[in-house]
């Protein structure tokens, strides 16, 4: 790899992802309990990930160049997630700027001289990779305590849940869900609560039956019937994964292995319950059982986390299998 190479790699390896971003936001936000310098910020950022940007680039055969600039890229990306998720903080009313935004273009030094020869260096400004942030910011008042933030703020949320294989069109769902919460639309929050938690279901009973051997397959035929029909209430579908999961001979080192038995499941069932009785008041007429407050709302967001980590925990193990 010579000079040009590594300048291209870096240039086109840098990469913000959204799951970047998300875990960004909630180092910064833990972090900024007073008046605090972006840098600082975003320093901690890094740091949490374990990542520091090279001083020098060293470009010879005789050692791994290619780590050293996969370490780059993965620094000017975790840069550039932690300045995102701090103007995303300040749109969110969740941080204040104290200060003008101002930043300058990464430089990166590189050199093909190593002791005992001779070579050039040089470097690299990057100036693709700058976004201003602001000198000094600090947390909003009202967000002081910062206790209950993730429930109006849908990364922090997502950040909370912790479940890194949860599919995109669940993910979305809690997303939109706590963005209703936040604006007081109780009803569309619950709508989209409740597709989350059908979702998460679905989930699971799907990967349960992938691990069905063959030969048992009609023993489960009726339960894979109901999983898959697009017109069959979630209540139904639940009830459904917990018959499948029910069947120990089968899912017992499932259970074993991932500390999940059918009794807890049922617990998480009783949650997911709760969110549909709540949401069924979408149809004209329906009255849930108790009134859709801030509250009650906020309680079965609460309880999401929990309930929602043990559904994808034995999804994970049945995977694993």
């Amino acid at each position: 790899m010579n000079q040009s190479e590594a300048e291209l790699a870096i240039r086109n390896g840098v990469n913000v992802t959204r799951q970047r971003v998300l875990i960004a936001k909630a180092i910064i936000f833990s972090a900024a309990t007073r008046s605090i310098s972006s840098e600082e910020l975003i320093t901690r950022v890094l740091k949490a990930n374990d990542i520091s940007l090279p001083a020098t680039v060293v470009i010879h055969e005789s050692v791994d160049t290619a780590s050293t600039v996969r370490t780059v890229i993965e620094s000017l990306s975790w840069r550039l997630a932690a300045s995102e998720a701090i103007w995303s903080l300040i749109h969110g009313g969740f941080l204040f700027p104290l200060s003008e935004a101002r930043g300058n273009a990464p430089s990166i030094g590189w050199t093909t001289v190593i002791p005992g020869s001779g070579g050039m260096s040089a470097g690299w400004t990057f100036d693709e990779f700058v976004l201003p942030v602001p000198g000094q910011v600090r947390r909003a008042p009202s967000a002081k305590e910062g206790t209950d933030e993730f429930l109006s703020e849908p990364d922090l949320y997502m950040h909370s849940l912790g479940v890194a294989n949860m599919h995109p069109d669940v993910a979305s769902s809690f997303h939109e869900a706590v963005k209703c919460f936040r604006t007081e639309l109780f009803t569309a929050a619950l709508a989209m609560l409740g597709k989350a938690s059908e979702g998460a279901w679905l989930e699971l009973g799907a990967s349960l039956l992938r691990i069905v051997p063959s030969s048992d397959e009609a023993k489960y035929s009726k339960q894979r019937g109901i999983l898959e029909d697009p017109m069959m209430g979630p209540l139904r579908k639940v009830e459904a994964v917990l018959t499948v999961y029910d069947h120990q001979e089968l899912f017992g080192p499932l259970a074993k292995a991932c500390g999940v038995r059918l009794q807890d499941l049922r617990t998480v069932a009783i949650w997911s319950d709760a969110v549909r009785d709540s949401r069924n008041t979408i149809h004209f007429g329906v009255t849930p059982a108790t009134l859709n407050t801030y509250e009650k709302l906020a309680a079965l967001l609460i309880g999401a986390v929990p309930h929602v980590r043990m559904i994808y925990r034995v999804k994970e193990g049945a995977d694993a299998l």
